[in-house]
């Protein structure tokens, strides 16, 4: 009776109640759980707790989580009842604020209170009981306790939606990036200031359903299914991947037209939904790239050959009536599988065999498809049809100069997602440059770091973006000028533009690099000579080049271990640079020590890892959070 009436509460709780094991899934669920957000118990049971949480709000859960097994530690409350002092018992955390996330990828503010079940299996698992918080009129900064004084627990001053002394973040939903990132948010925040603004915790749902989702088909796209196959193969269960594309879509767009393209791309997202059961992964990853995420499924051929037959039934699209052939490849889970990105590598490897051996195809993974002509040949089609798709991104990291304590300079990185990953820079720049795709790279690069970081150089003339130029770009003679056209075009003045090069570069005798920077310089874009140390030039050779910085190659920096090292290089180049003019940065900064060792030395600014990984634009103002509290942290150690 007792256990049935306690599974009875559990079943009509008005509050979402989950079990997260040791292993951070999810064990139980109830379904006010499943009515909060948006997914069925069988979506949810087996998989990662994050999948219901923000991105914002992890890193605060996993240090409520961190403190839950310390008596005593902050958070605990103490109560006065009756003139006596009564504790929360160990293990448990009054509410806290964070954000949930729903299946349609909307977040949701909501309240989490935690405790422990240590009986509950192997290891300790973790009771969450979750209540939505819509109906507060003005939300709790992530992170902080119900009820609680926010500036009491922090033992910092109140956030309010601004530091002390620092100009507020975000905005308005619907805001442009560029409208939270002032001038004032970039300079060094006085000691004790809270670390993140309460305006971080404002979300727009409209807004992160977009980024979760693709737009045309609403279907998912790359990274959310990157997170569920992350978050599936973290399971025992079995795990298959199909990625496919249309044949000939190219063709295909050019004969309908984009209307009708974009129609059909609609009508092949329906057919994959209906092809695979309701708790499957159906994705779009671009263009005419699909990707479909099983598991615990017991046939997954059988579904490859269903949705091959599926997708090649007729259809009329506007006034033509067409048959699409896709290519198809299959790829599932085994005990060597590392993680999605090669999970994701064999099914495109399987899928480029489909497509070259006819199309309108499915093949399944085997080893040696990854080694064929067919495949490395696939990657400069790939790469082309992403330059027309205007699938290459940018990513920035920050550059900062612990001189005036503040981010003077977003270095931008060009970004390749295909089949919802990230191809690494140097795998697809050398396809570029091999297939003649370069320029049209770099001049997209350029048009949308100008562009995507514009606001933020409003703020102060002395900010600046960089970006890094192949050789091959000068062999156009009209390279100067697309330059300065691309910077007249999108608003940014020439002088916070820096152009970075190679050594090897400024002394190419077949093109007129010399010639062209000198027209560059002249019209105020600065020149930073990239790698610095590794090439053949001399420290004398420098007073000839049209230069204004100079760049530590991070193989030098990797020599630095515990900054007690006698390496007397580095004084000599800083020293050299200085005397002739130039300001010197030191990249592949990844410690406090390496960091410290070379602001003794006299480095101008640094930049790494320890500060910031590059981040989509979408990101600019957490990235340099995350520099300034690297930086205070750096200090603090000198």
């Amino acid at each position: 009776m007792e256990t049935g009436f306690a599974q009875l509460l559990l079943e009509h709780s008005p509050d979402a109640l989950l079990l997260v094991g040791p292993d951070g899934s999810i064990s139980f669920l109830n379904p006010a759980a499943e009515r909060l957000f948006g997914y069925s118990r069988t979506q949810l049971l087996g998989a990662d707790h994050s999948l219901i949480l923000a991105e914002s709000s992890r890193e605060a859960f996993h240090g409520v989580l961190a403190g839950l097994a310390r008596p005593g530690a902050p958070g605990t409350v103490e109560r006065q009842s009756a003139g006596t002092a009564d504790r929360e018992p160990a293990g448990t955390r009054p509410p806290f604020a964070g954000s949930g996330r729903r299946a349609d990828g909307t977040e949701l503010p909501v309240e989490i209170t935690c405790a422990l079940v240590p009986g509950a299996g192997a290891g300790t698992s973790v009771a969450l009981s979750v209540r939505s918080a819509g109906h507060r009129a003005a939300p709790l900064p992530a992170g902080s306790y119900a009820g609680h004084d926010a500036e009491h627990d922090a033992g910092t001053p109140a956030a309010s939606g601004t530091s002390p002394g620092r100009a507020p973040l975000g905005g308005t939903a619907g805001s442009s990036v560029g409208s939270s990132l002032s001038g004032d948010f970039v300079r060094r925040r006085p000691a004790g200031a809270a670390a993140a603004p309460a305006a971080f915790a404002e979300h727009d749902d409209e807004l992160k359903a977009v980024v979760l989702r693709d737009p045309l088909t609403g279907l998912p796209n790359g990274p959310l299914f990157n997170e569920r196959l992350a978050a599936a193969l973290r399971r025992p269960d079995p795990v298959d991947i199909l990625l496919l594309d249309l044949d000939d879509f190219g063709q295909l767009n050019d004969m309908l037209g984009r209307s009708a393209a974009d129609e059909l791309l609609v009508e092949m997202a329906s057919r994959l939904r209906n092809c695979v059961r309701p708790h499957d992964t159906v994705a779009r990853l671009g263009g005419d790239e699909f990707a479909v995420l099983l598991t615990e499924c017991l046939n997954a051929d059988a579904v490859a050959k269903r949705i091959s037959h599926a997708l090649y039934e007729p259809l009329r699209v506007g006034a033509t009536m067409i048959r699409p052939g896709v290519s198809l490849g299959l790829a599932s889970k085994t005990a060597q599988t590392l993680d999605g990105a090669e999970l994701l590598r064999q099914a495109d490897a399987a899928m480029t065999a489909a497509k070259a051996g006819g199309k309108n195809n499915w093949l399944r993974f085997r080893p040696e498809m990854l080694n064929t002509p067919v495949h490395k040949a696939d990657g400069e089609t790939g790469l082309r049809r992403a330059v027309e798709l205007g699938q290459i991104s940018v990513h920035y990291q920050p550059v900062v100069s612990p001189g005036i304590g503040s981010v003077v300079q977003f270095e931008a990185f060009a970004r390749w997602e295909r089949h919802g990953r990230l191809v690494p820079p140097n795998q697809f720049l050398p396809v570029a440059e091999q297939s003649g795709l370069i320029r049209e790279i770099g001049d997209e690069v350029l048009r949308r770091a100008c562009a995507e970081i514009r606001p933020w150089l409003a703020g102060d003339a002395a900010y600046s973006v960089a970006v890094n130029v192949s050789g091959l770009q000068f062999q156009h003679r009209d390279f100067a000028a697309d330059v300065l056209a691309i910077a007249g075009t999108t608003g940014v003045d020439p002088r916070q533009l820096t152009l970075e090069l190679t050594e090897s570069v400024f002394f190419d005798a077949s093109s007129d690099v010399l010639g062209q920077l000198r027209q560059l310089r002249e019209a105020g874009v600065r020149i930073a000579m990239d790698d610095f140390g590794t090439g053949y030039s001399t420290l004398g050779r420098l007073r000839e080049l049209p230069l204004d910085k100079v760049k530590i190659d991070r193989s030098f920096v990797a020599m630095i271990k515990t900054g007690q090292e006698q390496l007397p290089f580095f004084g000599t180049m800083i020293n050299a640079a200085h005397a002739l003019g130039l300001k010197v940065t030191a990249e592949g900064i990844e410690t406090p020590e390496q960091a410290k060792y070379l602001l003794e030395r006299g480095c101008d600014s640094l930049q790494g890892y320890l500060f910031a990984k590059p981040a989509p634009a979408s990101d600019l103002a957490g990235t340099m959070e995350s520099a300034l509290t690297a930086l205070d942290k750096v200090d603090a150690g000198r």
